[in-house]
């Protein structure tokens, strides 16, 4: 794509910095304009949608249009009819790639340049035609490149003019409405019409759909906004998202479904009747180049851990007013953790071993076999906990983004050989226990190597004569 695109990131104080102030093309050259329709808006007027491809200036019909920067001028025509004449002003007169300035709707009798012509900074261009919608006369103004000595309409649409234009005085900030009945925010499947009911807990990945306008010096006409962003804050969190910035290369008749959404729910529409603009906040990988892929983007909730989370909108327009709301959401994951559980003694006995997912509140036990299965486990980076006492517990962070199988092998803490009944001493009480473990099925030792006295990797009655004679008649210690 081009290099003329600018990070959404930074895309206000870079256009700021690096743009040329230009005049306004239309008297009172040093008054902000009267704004119809803005850089990127929804446009449907019956066959396909598109994005608007430059700022439409209000003004009376024969207004006067004026150069707002010297150049040559590279086309003098229409794409359709009377109504659609234009001139097209280039930075150079030879047939290599240059930027330029478009200047559409004017009066095909009234059009005072030629093509190949030199023009000046403020000389005079033509004058708007009459537009057959009531106080819709206007001029369409736009930053295009194109290369060759003279132009077809088959430029390129790079710049916002608002980026700048001076002065841009405009004291309205923008509007945030309700996007879903009473909701402030709408939610939805990722590319999916399955919209989350009203209140609902969000759970998967998940669209996040602004509805949202601004005006610019008039107050008939609602414009697309400048720029949305938005934010998230919880347990788990994300920093300001920039969704969209109407600003710098714009391919105009493609991808309006990725910036707008439009459906029964969230009828997004852009006409002379109807202006109601509703954004997917969340398609977007973070540059201002608008594609396909960004279609994919979204919340990616499994990834947050369960609970409350608040979502933050903030709506900009080009002279820096804002415009924050939010909402506050549940997100509700849950996952299966499936696995094993075995012991570096060689204990068979797996009872009473204890399997908690912290951060969930989900606690289960493992099987005779070893086996074991969590339902419920919480979305999120979670640590599962492994723990059984006389044994080293384990933590282990899983990010439960999808079902898992995890292998634990815990190992024996420190412990007393002879002590089966783990009563921190060594006495006839754990020869008993012991006894009571091989003849009567008592519980095993705790640890289970405890109760191995005499060494030999088994617990049999030999360990119960071993201990009895380390106690009773000085015969050698249990062995470790």
């Amino acid at each position: 794509m081009r290099d003329v695109t600018l990070l959404l990131g930074v895309c206000l104080i870079l256009t700021l910095a690096t743009a040329s102030a230009i005049s306004w093309p239309i008297p009172p050259t040093d008054s902000t304009g009267r704004i119809g329709n803005s850089y990127g808006e929804f446009q449907y007027y019956g066959g396909t949608p598109y994005l608007h491809p430059g700022i439409d200036i209000l003004a009376p019909a024969g207004t006067s249009v004026y150069a707002i920067k010297a150049g040559y001028v590279k086309a003098v025509l229409t794409t359709s009819a009377d109504l659609h004449w234009r001139v097209a002003i280039g930075d150079s007169a030879t047939a290599a790639e240059c930027d330029g300035w478009l200047y559409a709707h004017l009066d095909q009798n009234f059009i005072f340049v030629n093509e190949g012509e030199y023009v000046e900074e403020g000389q005079l261009l033509g004058y708007l035609v009459s537009w057959p919608v009531a106080d819709f006369h206007h001029l369409h103004f736009v930053k295009i490149r194109n290369s060759g000595t003279t132009w077809d309409s088959d430029w390129e649409f790079i710049g916002n003019p608002l980026d700048e234009l001076e002065p841009l005085d405009d004291p309205d900030a923008p509007v945030i409405e309700n996007a879903y009945g009473t909701q402030k925010l709408a939610f939805s499947q990722n590319q999916s019409s399955q919209y989350f009911a009203l209140g609902a807990d969000l759970s998967g990945d998940v669209d996040i759909i602004c509805k949202a306008w601004d005006y610019i010096n008039h107050y008939d006409w609602q414009l697309a906004p400048h720029q949305l962003e938005y934010k998230i804050e919880g347990d788990s969190s994300l920093p300001w998202q920039n969704s969209i910035c109407f600003t710098g290369y714009l391919n105009w008749d493609n991808n309006v479904d990725v910036i707008y959404r439009d459906d029964a729910v969230c009828d997004t529409r852009g006409n002379y009747d109807y202006r109601d603009y509703y954004f997917y906040l969340t398609n977007t990988d973070g540059d201002s180049i608008i594609e396909p892929t960004d279609a994919a983007y979204s919340w990616e909730t499994p990834y947050f851990h369960n609970g409350e989370y608040t979502i933050s909108v903030r709506v900009s327009d080009r002279a820096g007013n804002q415009t924050i709301d939010s909402q506050i959401v549940t997100v509700a994951n849950y996952f299966v953790l499936d696995g094993a559980v075995a012991f570096s003694d060689g204990n068979p006995d797996l009872d009473n071993v204890a399997i908690e997912a912290l951060l969930s509140g989900v606690t289960d036990s493992t099987s005779i076999t070893g086996e074991f299965s969590l339902a419920d486990v919480g979305g999120g980076t979670q640590i599962i906990r492994f723990s059984r006492e006389g044994y080293i517990p384990i933590d282990t962070t899983l990010l439960m983004n999808s079902s898992q199988y995890i292998n634990v092998t815990l190992s024996p803490d420190v412990y007393l050989a002879g002590d089966p009944n783990h009563d921190g001493s060594v006495n006839v009480g754990d020869a008993v226990y012991i006894i009571n473990y091989i003849f009567r099925g008592g519980p095993a030792p705790v640890p289970f190597l405890a109760g191995d006295v005499n060494g030999d990797s088994s617990i049999n009655v030999g360990d119960a004569v071993y201990l009895i004679n380390y106690i009773f008649k000085d015969g050698p210690p249990p062995v470790e």
